[in-house]
């Protein structure tokens, strides 16, 4: 029994469970600013006109799954010497059984997004190219400067959150107007994550330089990614201003997070480093949560669980919210 319950948390934890939740924070802060009716409190549980936004939490995360798995495959090395995600580099889940599992996530996010509309579709279809691109050669944008930095600012943040606005554009007839505005809302949150995905090439730096990637950490230097993740976080509160509906719900945690990256910068060691990517994504959660009260008890419960299976299965503390 005891057994089965390991293979099946494996599996679902091979799908970087924890990593999933800042993905639904992005896609719900789109749904906030695209929504003139959402205000704090509302709960999308209870409110037919928001089923298609749990469709398309299930559908994306998912893809964006099938995309992680894909990158711990292609990771298998640098993971091993930084010594983390232990389940490919440690042989608990093969590598053939992980295609599988990309593939299954693949398939199943594509059908949900299938029937969210079409341009819905499209941006699922744009996530999964853009994820392979990513990961697989010979373009790898992940072991590219600049690549990695763009990729994850258009893809965790600019694509995410205008999968959560359009699902609020259902009946609106699709124009180029309505596209601007849904760019222009979604660049605060697309340099949000170009900041925090900035600080964490820092830690991951050693095991990046022994296996020839050439991040931007590993490229510019410490001090030049600290100055790049600042100015991209600075970008990201003025540019929150610039949202559809509730901007204060991306301002306010841009400007708070402000000054743990200007810290970053100053003293740029790997305490800094580590707040600069933790505590930004808890903010904006705890912010959308303010509209979405169930949604703070669905990442209450992703933590828990992550923290129990981590420790019970590997003995570590993760995710954890102390610099390490």
């Amino acid at each position: 029994m005891a057994g089965t319950l390991k293979k099946i948390l494996d599996l679902v934890f091979l799908l970087r469970l924890p990593l999933l939740a800042p993905v639904w924070t992005i896609l719900i802060l789109g749904w906030i600013a695209g929504n003139a009716q959402a205000t704090p409190g509302f709960s999308f549980v209870h409110s037919t006109c928001s089923s298609p936004l749990w469709f398309a939490l299930i559908g994306f995360s998912l893809l964006v799954a099938s995309i992680y798995v894909v990158n711990q495959i292609t990771d298998i090395e640098s993971d091993r010497i930084n010594n983390k995600l232990f389940l490919l580099p440690d042989g608990f889940i093969s590598v053939k059984t992980a295609w599988v599992v990309a593939l299954f996530c693949i398939f199943s996010g594509l059908m949900v997004g299938f029937f969210l509309g079409n341009a819905i579709f499209m941006l699922f279809i744009i996530a999964l190219i853009l994820g392979f691109l990513y990961n697989l050669p010979p373009v790898s944008l992940k072991n590219r400067a600049i690549g990695g930095v763009l990729a994850n600012a258009l893809g965790h943040g600019i694509i995410t959150f205008l999968v959560g606005w359009f699902i609020t554009k259902s009946d609106a007839v699709f124009s180029t107007d309505l596209l601007y505005t849904g760019l222009i809302s979604s660049l605060a949150p697309g340099f949000a994550n170009g900041a925090v995905f900035l600080a964490t090439t820092i830690p991951d730096a050693p095991g990046d330089l022994k296996t020839g990637k050439k991040t931007f950490c590993v490229s510019y230097g410490e001090k030049k990614t600290a100055l790049a993740a600042t100015m991209m976080c600075t970008l990201a509160l003025i540019f929150s201003f610039s949202m559809e509906y509730n901007s204060w719900v991306m301002a306010i945690p841009s400007a708070i997070s402000l000054f743990f990256f200007i810290r970053f910068f100053i003293f740029t060691d790997s305490v800094s480093a580590f707040n600069s990517f933790k505590w930004p994504v808890f903010l904006l959660s705890a912010c959308v949560t303010i509209f979405v009260p169930f949604y703070g008890i669905l990442i209450a419960f992703t933590f828990l669980l992550s923290r129990f299976y981590y420790k019970w299965r590997f003995g570590i503390e993760y995710p954890t919210f102390k610099a390490k």
